[in-house]
């Protein structure tokens, strides 16, 4: 690898980085270990990530009621970026929110 990188190849080195770190399933320890990261690095990148994703966006959710409501059991399908997530009648809305959440801000 050169000795200069710019500030976008950093990046986009980074952010490969971070994906390969959570599509692998391995703790940060032991995939800084395999490819010689440090750890406060790799965790840095990931809040940076993070926090860029999610600047600005508050995830909001609204009350939806159908024509049908007491007798529907149909879902309603929410998209979150390319996810689709079918909510369907006695969803649990804790687990809705976090679900959001880690899609909003996951880098991708």
């Amino acid at each position: 690898m050169r000795e200069y990188m710019s500030h976008q190849e950093r990046r986009e080195l980074w952010h490969e980085r971070i994906a390969t770190f959570y599509d692998s399933g391995l703790s940060a320890v032991r995939l800084c270990t395999k490819h010689g990261l440090k750890p406060h690095q790799l965790w840095y990148w990931a809040r940076r990530f993070r926090d860029e994703a999610s600047h600005g966006v508050i995830p909001a959710f609204v009350s939806v009621v159908t024509e049908d409501a007491q007798t529907t059991t149909a879902p309603i399908t929410l998209r979150v970026g390319k996810i689709e997530i079918d909510v369907r009648p006695g969803y649990d809305s804790r687990v809705l929110v976090e679900l959001v959440h880690m899609l909003v801000t996951r880098p991708c």
